[in-house]
């Protein structure tokens, strides 16, 4: 103890060794990566919805629609440990010395730690050509069969992408039904698209037939494609039916070749249907013609769809959203098919296509300020099928992104 009071530095160092040694003890404090990557998973999540939203309340403003990427994101942690002493002068503690003499009266080892992160991440903007062009592009059949599936109502999707149904009758006169809740006549549309909908209106993949070159006899089929002629022709998809009918010894039989493609048609395959889909909307709406039917599409109705771009369902979604914050206000609502699974059973907005509050407080799915100075908001509850509808916008959006449609990085650094 002597040692200590005549030579207080050893004692400095020592209490200073001390504090290392135990830093050295200590489980060191890692970063937590998890976390901070779910934390950028949440908001970059919710930037897509409110980006999504932002542009459906543009479109109901009138305002032009602009959009954005994130393409990169690059995120960096730290930690740093810092060991010491703290030395206190006094007559408290084992070591009693004189504070005039510079001795230590008490020795405390302490730890010290600064922790840091930060992200960089880049916006680019999708307002170019390359973007703008598939975004304008009606949408197609075979996108459409993509969400066609037993836990997403048909109607959702009805609505979402079929702007107008045009009825020709035999008389020459049309009849066209507009897909607006802003026009008078859109009962009129609901009434059509739920009967449709009831003969079994679905989009489906079928063989489409079309003649292949001329009609060839027996002895060109073999030039052409050699003795197993029938066996490589099946092979590539196609056919033989017979062409004529020869009346005498001196007719040689000829054959068509007919060549099967898939597609998709939005048609109706219900044959208990039949006879009420010929007389209101002509049998070319049949996914298949029956083979003892024999139609005549002269005397027949003729139904033609208009599908919307996707830019077209944030101008439609922006009808919806006009309608409903109108005065008297008016909420799209999609009774449900034999098809639909009841969800929110408990919500009085359970079938309501897309609910927007405007300056109302209360927990929300998105919440955007517009130029108007209001507060528009999707809320959290009874929204009906508005989360269906954000999760389906941005699956058809990104179906008509093209590669060459982001700008290379970086664009905007934002730190």
């Amino acid at each position: 103890m002597s040692i200590f009071l005549k030579n207080p530095k050893k004692l400095l160092k020592i209490g200073v060794l001390a504090a290392i040694l135990l830093s050295g003890c200590t489980t060191p404090i890692t970063p937590d990566f998890s976390a901070m990557s779910k934390k950028y998973a949440n908001v970059l999540e919710q930037y897509q919805i409110d980006l999504i939203f932002t542009n459906i309340i543009r479109a109901s403003l009138d305002h032009p629609l602009s959009f954005l990427d994130m393409p990169n994101i690059t995120g960096t942690g730290s930690i740093v440990t810092i060991p010491g002493a703290l030395a206190t002068f006094g007559n408290t503690g084992p070591f009693v010395a004189s504070p005039l003499s510079g001795a230590l009266g008490l020795v405390t080892p302490s730890l010290s730690m600064q922790v840091g992160n930060s992200f960089n991440f880049s916006q680019s903007s999708l307002d170019n050509s390359s973007f703008w062009k598939p975004f304008l592009t009606p949408i197609q059949l075979d996108a459409a069969k993509y969400f066609l599936h037993n836990h997403i109502p048909r109607e959702v999707i009805f609505s979402m992408v079929v702007d107008e149904i045009a009825v020709s009758y035999p008389d020459g006169q049309e009849k066209k039904f507009f897909n607006n809740p802003l026009r008078a006549e859109y009962p009129e549309f609901q009434k059509v698209m739920y009967q449709l909908l009831s003969y079994g209106l679905n989009v489906q993949s079928i063989l489409n037939e079309t003649y292949e070159g001329q009609p060839m006899t027996v002895a060109q089929l073999e030039k052409n494609y050699g003795a197993g002629y029938v066996n490589l022709l099946a092979g590539h998809g196609m056919k033989l039916i017979p062409a004529n009918k020869p009346s005498n010894n001196s007719q040689v039989a000829t054959y068509q070749i007919i060549k099967s493609a898939p597609e998709f048609k939005l048609c109706i395959k219900q044959n208990q249907f039949r006879n009420d889909v010929i007389k209101n909307y002509g049998s070319d709406l049949l996914c298949q013609p029956l083979a003892n039917s024999n139609p005549n599409p002269a005397k027949e109705p003729q139904t033609t769809f208009a599908f919307r771009s996707v830019k077209n369902i944030y101008d439609f979604l922006g009808q919806v959203t006009d309608a409903q914050l109108a005065n008297p206000p008016y909420l799209v609502t999609l009774l449900p098919t034999e098809d639909t699974i009841a969800k929110k059973t408990n919500e009085s907005n359970r079938y309501a296509l897309f609910v927007v509050n405007r300056n109302k407080n209360g927990k929300t799915f998105s919440t955007m300020d517009a130029l108007d100075d209001n507060t528009y908001s999707i809320p959290r509850e009874n929204n009906g099928y508005s989360t269906l509808v954000i999760n389906i916008l941005s699956q058809f959006q990104a179906l008509a992104k093209s590669p060459g449609s982001i700008p290379s990085s970086p664009a905007v650094l934002i730190k």
